[in-house]
């Protein structure tokens, strides 16, 4: 997968669009010397990385994907202990404890980034993917992965309730009974099982380089369709699963947003053409 890079300094990342087609962008895991473990850098470039991609106006889809033997080994130990170190040294318990909640908040958004993006966001999936890196795939809207993709919520074993998505938004994806097996017990489950509880979709490819080829013509089918629709479509999907309003407010909802956008060149093309073409927004 040949990518052209945007301009900017992304650390531990591969930022920019794909070469045959720009309308697929994609972010690349590049710490593969450690497993892509998110430390400050990557923490700190990652929510930037998905900003810069969504203001490309030729964008319409994001890829996901990683470099190296794993997926993503979560967090990184080094920079968990000194964040902690860091924490602790404040004297003051209210203070230090207003800085942790903080500290966590920060992470947090820069998961939940992915879903702030407007654009469907199709994580692909190779090798290992532990702690870290299951909040990370759960924000994405599309989970696809390689044969040798494994899974494992790590965070109860390391003494840790996981803060940073896993536990809200795993059960949404998988269903409660599930999601509490692979938490409480941290498990370590394959491709195929993933694929039967519904955390990944599809299984493509023996591994990285078998997944990443064929995530490309999914990718740009996406890429494709109509920029009005595909944002609109992420749009309902989370308030729908957000809102905790049931079917009927969900309907009043999408009443509204379809009121205030459906009526489009692009609906004037899908409608017309056999084969339609929609213009940047």
């Amino acid at each position: 997968m040949e990518v052209k890079p945007l301009p900017g300094v992304y650390e531990h990342l591969v930022v920019g669009l794909l070469a045959e087609d720009a309308g697929v962008g994609v972010i690349e895991l590049a710490r593969p010397q450690k497993h892509n473990a998110f430390d400050a850098e990557l923490w700190a470039s990652f929510p930037k990385a998905v900003a810069a991609l969504g203001a490309v106006d030729s964008v319409r889809v994001v890829v996901l994907c990683a470099q190296g033997p794993s997926f993503c080994s979560g967090i990184d130990v080094r920079f968990l202990a000194d964040s902690m170190a860091r924490l602790h040294a404040i004297a003051c318990p209210g203070r230090l404890r207003e800085a942790f909640r903080g500290y966590v908040l920060g992470l947090q958004a820069a998961i939940t980034c992915l879903e702030g993006c407007r654009w469907p966001v199709v994580a692909a999936i190779h090798g290992a993917c532990v702690g870290g890196g299951i909040d990370l795939v759960t924000a994405a809207d599309i989970r696809v992965a390689a044969a040798d993709a494994t899974f494992c919520v790590k965070e109860v074993d390391l003494a840790i309730t996981a803060d940073l998505g896993t536990l809200q938004r795993l059960p949404r994806i998988v269903g409660h009974g599930v999601a509490a097996d692979l938490a409480l017990t941290a498990r370590t489950i394959g491709a195929q099982e993933a694929k039967s509880i519904g955390l990944v979709t599809q299984v493509l490819g023996g591994g990285r380089a078998e997944l990443l080829a064929a995530v490309v013509p999914l990718a740009r089918a996406l890429a494709a369709k109509s920029p009005l629709a595909l944002l609109g479509t992420k749009r309902v999907l989370l308030h729908t699963r957000d809102s905790g309003g049931g079917v009927a407010a969900g309907l009043e909802y999408v009443a509204t947003h379809n009121a205030a956008m459906l009526l489009s060149d692009d609906l004037t093309a899908a409608m017309t053409a056999k084969h339609p073409t929609f213009s940047k927004l």
